[in-house]
């Protein structure tokens, strides 16, 4: 599908050198004249330069200036409402609708780009092999990581899910069990499960980091790095629920990955697995 250069520029806009910002901010708000705008116009307008302009081509992954234009126009009237704010004063619900598409879309496909196959399939060799799976994540990341606690515990794994990281780091430490830690975190800086991925190393777990930021303290501690794409703050925190849609479908496609290799054997625990729930409700009922 066609990339919304918009939603990139937008993703990157932080992390982005000042010279940069200049370039990325003037095509936010000035995209339909960018693109009948030569590199020297453009940084002349800008108040940067044509170099600048070649860098930010590059670090927001598109191959050059007239490649940026095609896809600028291209994003021209593909979309109904203005894309370079999260929401607006009074705005319509189907106006919401329609930015949230998009940027959902837009999500998955750079999350598609980032993520990598052969780090996926290590993660799965790993899950095959250990005997206990811990994970933490705090806050948003919470949530991604009860999603992975519940999918891989009805397929018969042992998987250790608390938020309370005293909890958690007592559990790691008295293990003898062959295990690995799964930390999830977008900006890989939280601060427990930083320590509790250091605590895990220490211990001999392997350490599967699921983040966003490759230079970050988790991404340098994890043995296999699941990689999301990076995503600017937003006021109201719409980048959280970006975020959020990112690391679920991660983990959707960890739980397919390892469903593939061993289908029967997943097939027969699922089955396992509603039938207690179903023999539950019975019982309630």
């Amino acid at each position: 599908m066609q990339q919304n250069i918009i939603l990139t520029i937008q993703d990157h806009f932080d992390h982005l050198p000042g010279s940069e910002q200049k370039v990325a901010e003037y095509i936010l708000k000035n995209t339909s004249e960018v693109i009948n705008l030569s590199a020297q116009e453009l940084a002349k307008k800008a108040g940067s330069s044509p170099a600048a302009i070649i860098r930010f081509c590059r670090s927001i992954e598109v191959s050059g200036f007239t490649d940026l234009k095609l896809l600028l126009s291209a994003n021209l009237g593909a979309v109904d409402t203005p894309m370079n704010t999260e929401v607006e004063d009074g705005e319509t619900t189907a106006a919401i609708k329609e930015k949230l598409q998009h940027r959902l879309i837009h999500i998955l496909e750079r999350t598609n780009e980032h993520l990598d196959d052969q780090a996926i399939d290590e993660a799965v060799s790993e899950l095959e092999t250990t005997e206990i799976i811990f994970v933490y994540g705090l806050g948003a990341s919470s949530l991604v990581a009860q999603d992975i606690y519940q999918k891989f515990t009805r397929l018969g794994l042992s998987v250790f899910f608390t938020m309370d990281h005293h909890l958690f780091a007592s559990a790691i430490g008295t293990n003898r069990l062959k295990g690995i830690f799964i930390g999830v975190s977008n900006s890989g800086s939280n601060q427990e499960t930083n320590a509790l991925a250091d605590l895990a190393i220490e211990k001999g777990l392997t350490v599967i980091g699921l983040t966003a930021n490759s230079d970050s303290a988790l991404a340098q501690k994890s043995t296999i790095l699941l990689l999301t794409p990076i995503g600017g703050e937003a006021p109201l925190r719409s980048a959280a629920t970006v975020s959020l849609t990112a690391q679920l479908y991660v983990v959707d496609v960890l739980f397919f990955a390892y469903a593939a290799k061993n289908y029967e054997e997943t097939l027969t625990q699922i089955k396992h697995s509603r039938g207690a729930v179903g023999i539950v409700k019975k019982e309630l009922n």
